[in-house]
Order: C-alpha cells, then sequence, then structure tokens
C-alpha cells in the first residue's frame, strides 16, 4: 500500500514538474522572442528618443564603459520581454493559485472578463507611463540639472544610468496607475472590503509619500510630483470601486 502511495506521489510530482517546464518555456520563449526584436529594432530607437526628449538642454551623456551600450540595450530589451510576457505570467500564478491553493477560491474570472481587465491594465499603464514621460520627469530632471549648475558642477550623466533611471520611473507611474483596477478586483471578489481601504486611508497617504521620499531626491516640489498621483488615484479608486463594486 505505501508502495503504490509513493508511485502515485511521485508520479503526481513528475507530472507537476513537467507541466511547469512547458509553462516556463512558453515564458522564455516570448521573453526571447520579443528581446531578439526589440534590440534588433527597438532599444536603440527608445535611448534617441528618451535622449532627445528628456535630456536637459547643456547637459550631456558620456559612455563609462565599452560595452555601456550594448548592456543598456540589452537590459532594455529584456524589460520588453518581460513586459510583453507579464499578461501571460500573471495568469499562470492566477490558474496555479486557484487549482492549488483556496487563496483565490472566490474569484472567478471568464474569458471575456480577462480581456476587460487585461485591455484597462494596459491602458493603465500607458497613461502612467505617458504622465511621467510627459509632465513629471521633464520638470524633475530639469530641476536636477539646474541643482547641479547652481552648484558649479557641470551635467555629464552615464547614459546607462539617465536611461535606465528614466525607465525605472515611467515603470513606478505605469504601475502607480493599475491602482484603481487592483483595488477595484479586489472589492468585487471579496478580497478585500471597500471599508477597509476607507479605515486605512492615511496609512495609505503615508506609504505612498514614504515611497515617493525613496525614489526621488529629498525636495518637497518633486516628491509632490510622485506622491500626489498616488493619492489621487487612491481617491479615485474609491470613488471607482463605490460606484462600480
Amino acid at each position: 500500500m505505501s508502495d503504490q502511495m509513493s508511485e502515485i506521489t511521485v508520479t503526481e510530482v513528475a507530472e507537476v514538474l513537467a507541466n511547469l517546464r512547458v509553462k516556463l518555456m512558453r515564458i522564455f520563449i516570448i521573453i526571447a522572442v520579443v528581446w531578439g526584436i526589440s534590440f534588433a529594432t527597438l532599444s536603440n530607437e527608445i535611448i534617441e528618443k528618451i535622449k532627445m526628449d528628456l535630456l536637459p538642454e547643456g547637459a550631456e551623456l558620456i559612455y563609462q564603459a565599452p560595452l555601456e551600450v550594448m548592456m543598456l540595450r540589452l537590459k532594455i530589451s529584456i524589460i520588453l520581454g518581460v513586459v510583453v510576457a507579464l499578461p501571460y505570467i500573471i495568469y499562470l500564478t492566477y490558474q496555479t493559485l486557484k487549482e492549488r491553493t483556496e487563496i483565490l477560491s472566490n474569484i472567478e474570472l471568464s474569458r471575456t472578463r480577462v480581456i476587460i481587465y487585461a485591455s484597462l491594465a494596459v491602458i493603465l499603464f500607458i497613461s502612467g507611463v505617458a504622465y511621467g514621460y510627459v509632465l513629471m520627469l521633464p520638470l524633475f530632471l530639469q530641476f536636477l540639472y539646474e541643482s547641479a549648475q547652481g552648484q558649479g558642477v557641470l551635467a555629464m550623466y552615464s547614459i546607462a544610468e539617465f536611461i535606465s533611471f528614466v525607465v525605472m520611473m515611467l515603470a513606478v507611474f505605469g504601475l502607480i496607475f493599475q491602482m484603481p483596477l487592483f483595488m477595484y478586483v479586489t472589492v468585487k471578489n471579496g478580497l478585500a472590503r471597500l471599508d477597509t481601504f476607507k479605515y486605512y486611508r492615511r496609512h495609505f497617504y503615508v506609504i505612498f509619500f514614504t515611497l515617493a521620499a525613496i525614489i526621488t531626491p529629498p525636495d518637497v516640489f518633486t516628491q509632490l510630483m510622485v506622491g500626489v498621483p498616488m493619492v489621487l488615484f487612491f481617491e479615485i479608486s474609491l470613488i471607482i470601486v463605490k460606484i462600480l463594486a
């Protein structure tokens, strides 16, 4: 009897591992394909576009290592690959938790609802990136440049650090703009109550401005440029959830 149980257990583990390997291979293929295409076509265009739009007039970019630009292009391409594969990764995570745990037992997602949520997530992410690219970062980077000039320092940025910083900030704003959707799905599916978000409103405000202080220089203006949208979207999320959930 014990031999049969152990054989069943080994078989089940082998099936899980085989299934996991197939899923990981699919994720790897998605990332690899997008990486190859973006490295050959998009990565250099992205770097040039950021330089043209966001580098303050008078500032200069420098190379600090022979392979710096090549490694930067590789990093950007990998990030794009992960972003494209992220919806599939989220779906696999949801599917795994749904099948093997009771954490998401209350959530039932139809194909139509998944498409709607995914479309909204993309729209919100693009909106956040647009806010950062068009409004926040130009003011932010200009402030840093003028601060350096005020100290009599030449603004010569490493191209890898400059572009990486811009990409990181854009990703942060893209994630911030996901807040309404996240709160709606959480409340709609019974994972949290709207009253809970309202009760801990001040705690969320503290967290938002703490994050803003961590990812921005120690000046009130730039912290407000990051923190205020978080607070605004939190309040918008409360209204949306109250109406729709």
